[in-house]
């Protein structure tokens, strides 16, 4: 039986005891990683215990079908639920699962132990999703990422329980950087109220300055810093950075890493302006999102960049890293010499 929206929601907040299975499906890992947690603490008294927890890998249903039906009718020896968690990372042993789980919705009466299967985004036709979503006892829930409206509700609510507020533009900055991932969101929210001492000082407000010193998607030791300032053709800026970061400890192969990945999202946005986006389309189409004080300049490099130009600092860049990894030259001066002819390259076609 397929369950979403509020009916999901509701079930999910009282999950039924004489449910035998569950499935938690979808792009989300985080959300169904969060629901898998709230369940299995409805089911069991313990669910650390490792007594009463059996946890099964894709791998180990596929080198034996069998155990899953094996497991879900075995009795525990002290007379307690058991439950069966399953994390299933591709669907090798596909049909034979869907088997199981229509036989044991035949019978739920012989199902001793409760099952909480986790996959990913599996399509329509997988034969799993087909078996949970057709059978009568057992539960298929989707995990769809959320909106930005309930991500900007689950902040609130989060830090509004500690005590602690969050203005608008720092709203507006933090919760782009949560889409996708539930279970990002949560640890990046923890993150912000340990860095406002969790709502200890009466009228603690997180600002957007708050939001960039301690939020995902700002580069570590100052790599946003190097990549951006080397796109945009500030020469000074880069180096400054660059001798900064190397200073301390990341490593050359961590900033072309970085500058790999900015120069490919550049890419992407440049692709879809050719196809007729305009400059803020293209940046909000990329995932992750620009974060928020990084637009302008993110924006800048896309008008100083043609799309042939990128596609050649890309090769350039894998051009860089073979060499790094199999000559016996200075990582950092090759590095160096890249950064240094990128960001020459920018800055002349800003004077232009």
């Amino acid at each position: 039986m397929k369950l979403s929206g509020a009916r999901a929601t509701a079930w999910l907040r009282q999950a039924a005891q004489d449910c035998p299975g569950l499935l938690l499906f979808g792009p989300d890992a985080g959300l169904c990683a969060e629901r898998a947690e709230r369940v299995s603490k409805q089911w069991i008294s313990d669910p650390d215990d490792a007594f009463a927890v059996t946890v099964l890998s894709a791998d180990d249903l596929a080198s034996d079908p069998a155990r899953l039906a094996d497991e879900m009718v075995a009795q525990s020896l002290l007379g307690e639920t058991r439950l069966i968690r399953v994390r299933l990372s591709h669907e090798k042993s596909g049909a034979a699962l869907a088997k199981a789980i229509k036989v044991l919705d035949e019978r739920p009466e012989t199902c001793a132990a409760r099952l909480i299967m986790e996959a990913g985004d599996l399509p329509p036709r997988s034969a799993i999703r087909k078996a949970f979503e057709a059978a009568k006892h057992f539960i298929a829930i989707p995990c769809y990422a959320d909106s930005q409206a309930d991500i900007a509700g689950l902040v609130r609510t989060t830090l509004d329980d500690l005590n602690i507020k969050i203005d608008r533009d720092g709203l507006d900055a933090f919760v782009p950087l949560l889409e996708g991932d539930r279970r990002l969101a949560r640890s990046e929210i923890e993150k912000l109220a340990l860095y406002k001492g969790y709502g200890q000082e009466d009228g603690a407000v997180v600002t957007l300055a708050d939001i960039r010193a301690v939020a995902a998607g700002v580069g570590a030791d100052g790599l946003d810093d190097i990549v951006f300032a080397a796109m945009s053709g500030q020469t000074s800026v880069m180096d400054a950075s660059l001798r900064r970061a190397l200073s301390g400890k990341t490593s050359a192969h961590g900033v072309l890493a970085a500058l790999g990945r900015h120069i490919t999202r550049l890419h992407q946005a440049r692709v879809k302006m050719q196809s007729g986006a305009s400059a803020s389309e293209a940046m909000n189409a990329l995932r992750p999102p620009v974060f928020a004080l990084r637009k302008a300049a993110f924006a800048e490099a896309l008008h100083i960049w043609p799309e042939p130009a990128l596609a050649r600092a890309i090769a350039r860049s894998s051009e860089t890293e073979r060499a790094m990894k199999s000559t016996g030259a200075a990582a950092e001066a090759l590095l160096g010499r890249l950064l240094l002819a990128l960001s020459n390259y920018a800055a002349r076609r800003r004077r232009s």
